[in-house]
């Protein structure tokens, strides 16, 4: 069964919302975080991208600061009590959303979903929006709201952009 985002429901969220957003047209199709950056003239930071994961039988939405280079799954298990966390693959996000990774939106899966405290230092943050020719740019806060059962959390990583190149995440 698909539960992919309709494109006007997509959009009537938004605009119900009350939260400032831009849904900006993207020429070419961008594929990473930092595709993103460069294309859109941005911070690292300020994308976010949207993984789908699988944790004890049930789908996650994790929405990481671009800056996050390797997430640490097994950290971020014992910090959400969800054991066997991993990314889901591309054919469950198909088959389950109707979707291709780098296609997941932001919101309207119905998925519970983590939300990096990283991106709350921006203003806005540029994500995907269902749409591959579509990003979707809006107040970080807003992610918390639009998604059900939403919690920010510190995503824990292996490696992140700091803007001088790739470090190491410092341990918590």
């Amino acid at each position: 069964m698909k539960a992919g985002p309709n494109s006007y429901r997509f959009t009537e969220i938004l605009e119900s919302s009350d939260f400032p957003y831009e849904l900006l047209e993207n020429r070419i199709p961008i594929r990473s975080a930092a595709e993103g950056a460069a294309y859109w003239g941005i911070e690292l930071g300020a994308t976010a991208p949207a993984l789908v994961l699988w944790a004890q039988g049930r789908f996650l939405l994790l929405i990481v600061s671009g800056a996050v280079r390797k997430v640490d799954f097994g950290a971020l298990a014992l910090e959400t009590g969800e054991n066997g966390m991993r990314m889901a693959t591309s054919g469950e996000i198909r088959e389950q959303f109707g979707l291709k990774p780098g296609e997941v939106p932001l919101f309207g899966l119905g998925l519970p979903t983590l939300v990096d405290r990283r991106l709350l230092a921006c203003d806005f943050v540029y994500g995907g929006s269902g749409d591959p020719g579509k990003t979707l740019k809006i107040a970080p806060e807003a992610l918390l709201v639009l998604n059900e059962g939403s919690r920010m959390i510190d995503v824990p990583c292996l490696a992140e952009e700091t803007g001088k190149g790739e470090r190491a995440c410092e341990a918590g």
